[in-house]
């Protein structure tokens, strides 16, 4: 029974995440600039920014940044709960 909730939040964090994303992207383009617009798509990066690893013969980067604006936030917690009434 736990498997299957933990299962259920990670599914609804990434596809809530998903869509929220993509349907912000969408939306920013067709609200007018003002305090609406910066409340809803202004988007708060978080993570950790790129960073350079040497071994001498292997040579790589690695970084991560998330996106989250007020829309994927709001569509996180949506598809979550239409993930546990189903």
């Amino acid at each position: 029974m736990a498997k299957r909730r933990l299962k259920t939040i990670i599914l609804g964090v990434i596809l809530g995440g998903i869509i929220g994303s993509a349907l912000s992207f969408f939306l920013a383009g067709l609200f007018p600039r003002g305090p609406v617009k910066n409340l809803l798509f202004s988007a708060l990066k978080v993570g950790f920014s790129t960073a350079k690893v040497n071994l001498g013969f292997f040579t790589f980067s690695i970084g991560l940044s998330i996106n989250i604006t007020l829309i994927t936030i709001i569509f996180i917690f949506l598809v979550m709960y239409l993930l546990h009434k189903v």
